[in-house]
């Protein structure tokens, strides 16, 4: 059998970014903030989960039990909105500024060390919850920035790393009174 790959939409969305060096993740409140909000989306944000399968097959050919042995996330911007520090996130570019030569830079010199992120997509559903999702991740796959005629959009892919263990991503849904009453299996 194939990789299987399913994936999810988030439509409009707030996208939060920051160099990750923590054991835990953090609260809402910590996470979506001002100094690590990197701008909105322009065309959608998405998320891409990619399992690799791995099936045992009896003497007559037939499938008695599967395994997943490896699972791929990526998540992929598309950001309307963007600071030009947070780029050297995605990358091995470094930022600096300059109050002399009034100046912000991001210069690529090549091979580097990425860094660890945290990247939280959160997309307000009509009802006015919220639907977020969570991944540290390392920008080594590149961005793209076209210089066109409409609005520039940074188009960016950051691939999941298990930074902490047994971590990779996680979806989170809020719910209204009457969504979280009509839970009837998997009550934790």
């Amino acid at each position: 059998m194939g990789n299987e790959n399913d994936e999810i939409i988030f439509g409009a969305a707030d996208v939060y970014m920051y160099e990750f060096t923590g054991n835990t993740i953090p609260e809402n409140a910590t996470i979506e903030t001002n100094d690590h909000l990197v701008g909105h989306t322009s065309g959608g944000a998405s998320v891409e989960y990619k399992p690799t399968k791995y099936d045992v097959e009896n003497s007559y050919g037939k499938v008695v039990r599967s395994y997943v042995t490896k699972e791929e996330i990526t998540a992929k911007t598309g950001l309307l909105s963007w600071k030009l520090e947070r780029l050297a996130l995605l990358s091995t570019a470094r930022f600096t500024t300059s109050r002399e030569n009034k100046l912000r830079v991001l210069e690529f010199k090549g091979g580097s060390n990425l860094s660890n992120v945290l990247i939280r997509f959160v997309h307000t559903k009509e009802n006015g919850k919220k639907l977020r999702f969570t991944m540290i991740g390392q920008g080594g796959n590149g961005f793209t920035i076209p210089f066109e005629t409409k609005e520039a959009t940074v188009d960016a892919e950051i691939m999941a790393i298990e930074y902490i263990k047994g971590f990779l991503a996680k979806f989170e849904e809020e719910l209204t009174d009457e969504e979280a009453a009509a839970i009837t299996g998997g009550v934790a």
